[in-house]
């Protein structure tokens, strides 16, 4: 396929990046997700195999009743968070020749391949919990009416959550990620960066805290007098975090721009 036309367009080099991006480290990815399998499920299984007096089907019972409702996307979907964030490290501060320092992007375009190739990851770490999911059924009886449910939290978003909430649960939990990648692509190693965004985040936490403390008292005369609904304290969640997100995004855009991938 000639890419030199793609070369020339936003969108092309954006694809070339994705696409690239993907096959080179599609391989690393399923043999990480296979380590996940075995770590989370095959030890586990084995051992109530062996406890259950070697009974195939009272083994995946009771492994099926451990992770209950939506429990096997919590490994997964943590394990390809840190698989994404090593995985932008490497791309930024590898010495060797990749997609990413041959194809001449700007910084925007990258950023933008580096997030869709996330959540092509992060569906495949979906599939891999559906897969899962699927085998349990295979084993226990009448299994298969509870694959999603073994996969995904379903029945704690079910009903229970307007737009709103979503878009404030998930400006909350993307900070921390973008935290992460950032402190990835600012420092060489990659331990340095997991740390640094520890540090980070618990320093956060405990200024939060110690702000929260000192002004308990003027706080809960507040909340008295003027009483927040759930969807109060859903906006307010969104607009924090959402804003804390715009930065974090544009500090990654900033630091990408500043040691210059080519």
């Amino acid at each position: 396929m000639n890419t030199s036309t793609l070369h020339r367009s936003s969108f092309g080099r954006i694809y070339l990046l994705t696409v690239e991006g993907f096959f080179s480290s599609l391989r690393p990815l399923l043999i990480f997700h296979a380590i996940m399998a075995v770590a989370f499920f095959g030890f586990p299984f084995l051992t109530l195999f062996l406890t259950k007096g070697f009974n195939i089907q009272d083994a995946f019972i009771e492994l099926a009743d451990v992770y209950g409702s939506g429990g096997v996307i919590g490994p997964y979907l943590f394990g390809t968070i840190i698989y994404i964030l090593i995985w932008i490290n490497k791309c930024v501060h590898k010495p060797s020749p990749g997609a990413y320092t041959q194809i001449p992007a700007s910084a925007g375009e990258k950023m933008i391949s580096i997030a869709l190739l996330s959540l092509g990851y992060y569906l495949i770490s979906l599939l891999s919990t559906l897969i899962i999911s699927g085998i349990f059924g295979i084993f226990v009886p009448g299994g298969f009416s509870n694959v999603l449910e073994w996969a995904l939290p379903i029945q704690f978003f079910y009903g229970k959550l307007y737009l709103k909430d979503l878009a404030a649960l998930l400006s909350l939990g993307l900070q921390l990620p973008l935290l992460a990648a950032l402190c990835m692509i600012h420092f060489r190693k990659a331990i340095f960066g997991l740390c640094a965004a520890a540090f980070v985040e618990f320093s956060g936490f405990l200024i939060f805290l110690t702000v929260v403390l000192n002004y308990e008292e003027e706080i809960y005369h507040y909340t008295v007098e003027y009483p927040l609904t759930d969807g109060d304290y859903a906006w307010i969640i969104l607009i924090s975090f959402g804003l804390i997100d715009l930065f974090l995004t544009w500090a990654i855009y900033h630091r990408l721009k500043t040691i210059q991938i080519k």
